[in-house]
């Protein structure tokens, strides 16, 4: 090989050294800075509003409002907290029953939990929750997003304490169909993820989905809280999860005659609007409701979208209390 060569082979090999060394300074920077930030998060950090529940080796944050029968349960998408359903929503139906969200393990308010996030740790401790916390059942349960996957799986393991179920925008169990590269990158997500949380790469990046349509301290509280450490670290271990989440309510049966109704977004494409048609299948005691002009998120954040969501669960709720379907 000529000189010429060689140093151009030299040149390349520093400069691949060199930039690793980069790389490496640059996570440890991120890392430190990431701990100091969560550690200042944490300090000045909104207390949680609701009560923390111990569910075996970590304490979960529950918040309830209202009274009356059935209680409601709200469960939160992925990334999502108690904040978002705050914010309109749980206000709302407080009016009208007993109403909780919580913080899965690791989220918002909660305790991180022992390994993996799971779709079955997720349903067990949220049953371990709800006793623990004497709060009475059955329950409608109410699901956004990944969490609708999660509310199927509950009313399987525990049919005697679901009364209805309210589908918000939900996952659907066969949406990645076909699509072995998203599940996939779930999985990688899910193993790189942490890594990522913990070299403080969303807070540096500004990856935070600002829902400026909260009310100002719903929007203070949720950006205190996305940015902590075990709050990312949970959402990447989370979605490695999904594909397994999936699975297994794949494998769920229906709610019989339980009453149902499904929320879907406006901004759907053909296929996806037809799979959350198809989740009405789920119940003969089912209704579907398309919120004009909303988003996967707006369902939940944005007032006027909020508003309906908010009467499809108390459609739910007095079906419940009547023993009628829900109106079509």
């Amino acid at each position: 090989m000529h000189n010429s060569g060689r140093r151009i082979l030299r040149w390349i090999r520093k400069a691949l050294l060199w930039s690793l060394v980069a790389l490496l300074v640059a996570l440890v920077v991120g890392a430190i800075y990431q701990a100091i930030a969560t550690e200042i998060d944490q300090r000045e950090a909104f207390p949680g509003p609701g009560e923390m529940v111990d569910v075996g080796e970590h304490r979960l944050h529950l918040n309830c409002l209202g009274q009356g029968n059935p209680t409601v349960v709200l469960d939160g998408g992925w990334g999502y907290t108690s904040v978002e359903w705050s914010g309109w929503v749980q206000s709302e139906v407080a009016n009208h029953t007993r109403v909780c969200a919580y913080d899965r393990a690791g989220t918002g308010w909660s305790e991180p939990g022992p390994n993996p996030l799971d779709a079955n740790r997720v349903a067990s401790e949220l049953h371990t929750l709800l006793q623990e916390a004497d709060e009475e059942g059955p329950y409608v349960l109410v699901g956004h997003s990944l969490a609708g996957l999660y509310s199927r799986i509950y009313a399987e393991r525990y049919p005697e304490e679901v009364s209805g179920m309210v589908l918000v925008d939900s996952t659907h169990p066969d949406q990645f169909e076909g699509s072995g590269l998203a599940l996939t990158m779930n999985r990688v997500v899910g193993i790189v993820g942490p890594l990522i949380a913990w070299a403080g790469i969303p807070r540096v990046f500004d990856l935070y989905p600002s829902h400026p349509e909260l009310p100002p301290l719903q929007r203070e509280q949720s950006d205190s809280l996305y940015y902590r450490t075990p709050h990312q670290v949970a959402m990447f271990e989370e979605m490695g999860t999904i594909p397994e989440s999936m699975e297994k309510a794949r494998g769920t049966g229906t709610l019989g005659k339980k009453p149902l109704v499904v929320v879907s977004a406006a901004d759907h494409d053909a296929q996806t609007g037809a799979l959350q048609e198809e989740l009405t299948s789920l119940s003969s005691n089912s209704s579907m409701r398309v919120v004009e002009g909303s988003t996967h998120s707006s369902v939940v954040v944005d007032r006027d979208h909020a508003r309906q969501t908010s009467a499809s669960i108390l459609e739910v709720v007095e079906a419940v209390r009547r023993g009628q379907a829900p109106m079509q």
